[in-house]
């Protein structure tokens, strides 16, 4: 069990903590989780009734905060430092360099120094596995695979052929990287019946450094070229991401959100649950698309976009709702104008 006290943490964090060395804290827990010898985090004053109720041992707080009654580090973004801590306590144990005698590793496969694979993971022919990295148990790795250093790849995750994915990569359970994309044209055969003729797919998937994708997510090859999720993206379970689409470096995209063929979505974009993206749009730098928003045309950068299917500018949106919930009584103000005027109406 690893303790350190408060001194030690504000060094990690570059902090400064009230007391030297502090206490001895065993754990990084939220405001409700927290006991006495966790430390945990407040962004602001509005969180201090919650944190004087809290049995938490010392807090993060922000530099402008003041002093709380527990013992407390200072630091520019205490929720970032939190995670970062949530890292030092429970991050993922280190590779132990161990190959499991029931996985299947083909003998022109390379795999780098301290490598560890579980159980009845395959390694296919011409494939590498960087430095330190880990194949939980039941992986499928492909020929001609390259795999970087310091990623960690969970169970039952399969990486078809010729995919690349880069250094300290999380991959979890279920996942499939680099399967054939959805791709058929539409021919009619002698008999008259409409049948669908399958594209077979050429190209890859790159999926660079610091990427985490969730359980059960889905990254199709490019029919030709390549499909590609830049440095640092993160991906929810549950995510179709498909053929030839690309993802720009820091954008985070929330569960069951579904992006289809040759689409892009810029850098540092956030991307709410059940979010559609249709073929060949563009969504640009720093968007932000709200919880099932539907996108049928390319979106400018800095966008905020909200309202469902089609998806509207985030002000409109708020308008358009203002107006939905008055509707009612506009209905009565148009009925006693169309009475005033004698004016026929429809029933509504």
């Amino acid at each position: 069990m690893l303790t350190f006290t408060l001194e030690e943490l504000a060094g990690l964090l570059n902090g400064s903590p009230s007391e030297r060395p502090g206490p001895g804290l065993l754990g990084v827990r939220p405001l409700e989780f927290a006991g006495e010898t966790d430390i945990t985090y407040v962004t602001g004053s509005r969180y201090l009734p919650e944190l004087s109720k809290s049995a938490a041992g010392a807090v993060l707080i922000p530099p402008d905060l003041e002093r709380t009654k527990i013992p407390f580090i200072r630091v520019s973004n205490p929720e970032a430092a939190f995670a970062h801590l949530t890292g030092v306590y429970y991050g993922y144990p280190k590779s132990r360099g161990t190959v499991s005698p029931r996985a299947d590793i083909h003998p022109e496969a390379r795999l780098g120094h301290n490598v560890a694979i579980g159980a009845f993971c395959v390694v296919g022919k011409g494939s590498s596995i960087g430095d330190n990295t880990v194949l939980v148990s039941n992986v499928v790795v492909g020929e001609d695979v390259r795999i970087g250093a310091d990623t960690r790849i969970f169970p039952n995750v399969t990486i078809y052929p010729g995919v690349t994915i880069g250094d300290r990569v999380i991959i979890h359970s279920g996942t499939v990287i680099g399967s054939d994309g959805f791709g058929f044209a539409m021919e009619v055969d002698r008999t008259g019946i409409p049948v669908l003729v399958k594209k077979y797919h050429s190209g890859t998937v790159e999926i660079e450094d610091d990427v985490e994708l969730g359980a059960l997510c889905a990254v199709d090859r490019g029919l030709a070229g390549v499909t590609r999720l830049g440095k640092g993206v993160k991906v929810d379970n549950l995510v179709q991401i498909a053929h030839n689409v690309r993802i720009g470096d820091g954008t985070a995209i929330a569960s069951q959100t579904g992006i289809a063929g040759s689409s892009s979505v810029g850098r540092h974009a956030l991307i709410g649950g059940q979010v559609g993206i249709k073929d060949h749009v563009d969504v640009g730098n720093r968007v932000v698309l709200a919880t099932r928003v539907g996108i049928y045309r390319s979106v400018p950068d800095g966008s905020v976009m909200a309202g469902g299917v089609p998806a509207m500018p985030h002000k409109v949106f708020l308008r358009a709702a203002g107006l939905f919930k008055r509707l009612p009584e506009m209905l009565d103000r148009i009925r006693k104008i169309e009475r005033l005027l004698g004016l026929d109406h429809k029933e509504i």
